[in-house]
């Protein structure tokens, strides 16, 4: 099988697991700053905060954004529930916006079309680590008083006009899923602007407390000492931290091998009849996931590929299928058109170069002969 994904390990992260399973502190522990401050310095934002999941942190996202059931939030049905359950779960009016065919990306001017007084928030998915259109939406954003928040669990890396994603908007979620450029078992980040919000993360991760100040010198709960704002058990754990931090050194070169992988599959398949490419948009940089690629005869692509061996998928299914959300429906045919046509192709950095190569041919004979 040439999968789709890969879960990166090593001796390194092997021991470094033993080392805080022996110490005994799984739970907390230094590794917990250590990899958040690491991982904050890697996106460029010292205002970011690690939690357990990236779901976790879309919820805190939700509540520092504000947003309540009197509240409408604008997305993209073409996304994972990782990211659209928080906000269903927010108690919001979920608002579904149309995506570009093309790209995949959210749509500028259906986002535009959807904004009304009860707009709290857009989250903008940047597809398989695909930058979408960061620019326009925070410019558009900032006009109407709207946050944005950048779902960037599948783009670490990327760039847009050579400003990493998550750089755009009020708000940037990250994943740290096996699947994921940096695998911690599980966990997520939330990143933030301002010092205030960043404390209010830092306490909302663990139930609301102050870490600082909620117990007194001899270790013990400061009756003295308030919970304001009830929190959730949201943070990620020294297990986690240790793993996730000892794989940072290498993230560079796994980012690297992918893009070249990317560009060697797409190199071999560009201008093969019968299927088009996704294109990122201009100034766009990806951090490539997975490679998209658009085909008239998907379904009979993918039934060929995955019996060759071939791990390809639609990548998604549209959230709007689900009854779970508390959603106003909406016209999307590029959703329509787009999750008809879409192929995602693996790319990733386990893959030697010769694996891509025979990928390729792969794709080439699988797809249907026109009638």
């Amino acid at each position: 099988m040439y999968s789709l994904f890969g879960v990166y390990h090593d001796e390194a992260l092997e021991r470094v697991a033993v080392e805080v399973l022996r110490s005994g502190q799984i739970a907390s522990g230094p590794y917990v700053e250590r990899f958040r401050a690491a991982f904050a310095e890697m996106v460029g934002n010292p205002h970011t905060v690690t939690v357990n999941d990236m779901s976790n942190a879309m919820v805190i996202a939700m509540r520092l954004a504000g947003v309540t059931r009197d509240c409408e939030v604008i997305t993209s049905p073409f996304s994972c529930l990782s990211t659209n359950a928080p906000l269903g779960l927010s108690g919001a009016t979920i608002r579904w916006a149309d995506i570009d065919p093309e790209t995949g990306s959210l749509s500028v001017d259906s986002v535009e079309r959807l904004i009304n007084a009860r707009t709290r928030a857009v989250v903008l998915y940047h597809v398989a680590g695909y930058p979408g259109p960061a620019c326009e939406l925070a410019h558009l954003c900032r006009e109407r008083g709207i946050v944005l928040i950048e779902d960037c669990d599948n783009a670490l890396g990327a760039t847009l006009d050579g400003t990493q994603l998550g750089q755009f908007g009020d708000y940037a979620v990250y994943s740290f899923y096996p699947n994921r450029q940096i695998n911690a078992i599980d966990g997520g980040a939330l990143s933030v602007r301002t010092e205030d919000e960043f404390d209010r993360a830092m306490r909302l991760r663990k139930y609301g407390i102050d870490p600082l100040r909620f117990r007194d010198r001899l270790g013990e709960i400061d009756p003295e000492i308030d919970v304001p704002e009830l929190g959730w058990a949201a943070l990620l754990s020294n297990l986690s931290s240790a793993i996730g931090w000892v794989q940072m050194e290498g993230v560079p070169g796994r980012l690297a091998a992918t893009r070249a992988n990317a560009e060697r599959l797409r190199g071999h398949l560009r201008g093969v009849p019968g299927l088009k490419l996704v294109e990122p948009i201009a100034g766009g940089d990806p951090a490539w996931w997975a490679v998209l690629a658009r085909s008239e005869n998907s379904e009979a692509l993918l039934r060929q590929l995955k019996a060759s061996g071939v791990n390809a998928s639609r990548l998604h299914y549209r959230n709007d299928g689900y009854s779970g959300f508390r959603a106003i429906a909406s016209e999307v045919p590029g959703v329509d058109r787009f999750m008809a046509e879409v192929v995602a192709l693996p790319c990733g950095w386990w893959l030697a170069p010769e694996q891509i190569d025979r990928i390729a041919d792969i794709v080439k004979a699988a797809i249907p002969v026109p009638a």
